[in-house]
């Protein structure tokens, strides 16, 4: 494990640790300027759950892909701008061009 210290924010872990449990926290951060990285030999998973510890939505990355389950999905420009929605009742493409690919005759 690295180097763990208690802080008056919380606990502060610095260097290469490994959790065989899971962990729950409140707010995990990168050092300023530097990436949060997150590695796993199967994949990784964010599940959010209701008041009622019910799945609500998840989020796993993994070797076969990104496979997402929500009640709708939207991807934004970097400048906020809807370029897709998704949910039950519809799919929206916001991008002023779509373009599909497929197999010339």
């Amino acid at each position: 494990m690295g180097h763990l210290r208690i802080t008056e924010r919380g606990l502060k872990l610095e260097g290469t640790s490994e959790f065989l449990q899971p962990l729950y926290a409140k707010e995990i951060q990168s050092r300023p300027g530097n990436p949060l990285f997150l590695q796993s030999s199967k994949n990784i998973s964010v599940n959010i759950l209701n008041n009622e510890n019910h799945l609500v939505t998840q989020l796993t990355a993994g070797s076969q892909g990104v496979h997402a389950r929500a009640k709708m999905l939207e991807v934004k420009s970097s400048s906020g701008k809807l370029l897709f929605s998704a949910d039950d009742q519809e799919v929206v493409v916001g991008a002023e061009r779509l373009r599909v690919m497929g197999l010339s005759p």
